[in-house]
């Protein structure tokens, strides 16, 4: 019992020695110690010390900078952006803070965000990194070839191409434009003319404009437009999007709506999504998306669950999965709109990203999709294999 006694009177005063001894660092302490620990490029001692001399109220822009950096070094992206996210609280126009918020933001593919700090660049700055605020910011090809073993349901195929437009610091642009070709067979439309031999040749064109509104909330904007021929049927089906999204530097959530006409019928979808990324970088994250549909009074519920990881320096492997039946389901902000006439019971799938070069990204990846045939209650399984390359 006695040396039980010695034993937290010895903890306590060593707590007190702590406490006072942070209590009692000065800026001058502060200031040299985390800067020989700059100078030795000790970046994790530099931000084990920056956080005992933050808790000891030592908390100035230099100290913030050098932690920052430090964070960047180790690449925990996230950690830098609260300790520059401190520097600009205390000085908007510190251009060091600026700028590897920047970096740090591209290097969580934010791109668009990062936006919000080039304004504060010098010109020499903006010169040396070749940026200027209208630009063409990205373009991309996409093909997936879709393959069910059906007689009455042919292979599919689905071609995108995308460009991205920098209209300003804050204000950013995403057009495709797609095409999906598919021959099918159902007896079970009996309105539709030549039936067992429904050709559809469907068109789309996508427009997205984010605007940044600030350096942690985005606002976005979509339009969807497809054109489905249906034999002598023809479908104008038409979508918008409008979604508040803010961005923290572990956390991002998006809500979001999407309204439109889906194959002469109103429909209402919102989504809720959550982005984590727990290391602060890429090498392990996660989105959830939360989904509830409306369409002729009926109301569904869907999840998605993305899971990525590198693999390697330049290598993700991403899996995903949808959970809850749907049909004329939208996702990744309207770009892409599943709307068979089977109704799709499960979909997940697989992909690899692999940076050929640091502007230059190859995707290739497998979906496995379980559906119900129209009008029966007989299922079948569509795979799909997708290849994509983006700059």
């Amino acid at each position: 019992m006695q040396g039980s006694k010695l034993i937290l009177v010895s903890i306590s005063m060593m707590l007190c020695f702590v406490l006072k001894a942070q209590e009692s660092m000065t800026y001058s302490e502060a200031n040299d110690r985390s800067f020989i620990l700059y100078e030795k490029a000790a970046w994790k001692e530099l931000l084990q010390f920056g956080k005992t001399a933050i808790a000891a109220k030592q908390d100035f822009i230099l100290l913030r900078l050098r932690m920052g950096y430090a964070a960047f070094m180790l690449s925990g992206y996230s950690e830098a952006l609260q300790h520059y996210e401190a520097v600009l609280q205390k000085d908007t126009y510190n251009e060091t803070a600026r700028y590897y918020s920047w970096l740090s933001l591209q290097y969580l593919n934010r791109n668009e965000l990062a936006g919000t700090h080039v304004r504060y660049f010098s010109r020499e700055l903006l010169q040396k990194e070749k940026l200027k605020p209208v630009a063409i910011t990205g373009a991309g090809i996409e093909s997936s070839f879709k393959n069910t073993g059906l007689s009455v349901r042919g292979s599919g195929w689905y071609n995108r191409i995308d460009l991205g437009l920098r209209l300003g610091w804050n204000l950013y642009m995403n057009q495709s434009v797609a095409m999906f070709n598919q021959t099918i067979g159902e007896p079970g439309l009996t309105a539709v003319i030549n039936n067992r031999s429904i050709n559809i040749n469907q068109k789309e064109y996508y427009n997205r404009l984010i605007f940044n509104a600030g350096r942690h909330w985005q606002v976005k904007g979509a339009y969807h437009y497809l054109y489905t021929p249906f034999n002598n049927f023809v479908y104008d089906n038409q979508a918008a999007m409008i979604a508040l999204r803010y961005n923290g530097s572990y956390v991002n959530v998006q809500a979001d709506a999407i309204v439109g006409n889906v194959t002469d019928t109103s429909q209402q979808q919102y989504n809720l999504h959550l982005e984590v990324y727990p290391r602060g970088n890429l090498s392990l994250y996660g989105i959830s998306t939360a989904t509830i549909r409306n369409r002729n009074g009926q109301t569904g519920f869907n999840f998605k669950q993305v899971a990525g990881c590198r693999l390697f320096k330049n290598t993700w492997l991403e899996a995903n999965a949808t959970l809850g039946p749907f049909s004329n389901l939208f996702e990744n902000d309207a770009l892409y709109l599943y709307n068979a006439i089977d109704r799709n019971l499960f979909k997940g799938g697989a992909t690899l990203y692999m940076a050929i070069r640091p502007t230059l990204l190859l995707q290739a990846g497998y979906t496995f999709e379980q559906r119900e045939r129209f009008k029966t209650n007989n299922t079948f399984y569509q795979h799909s294999i997708t290849g994509g390359l983006s700059w």
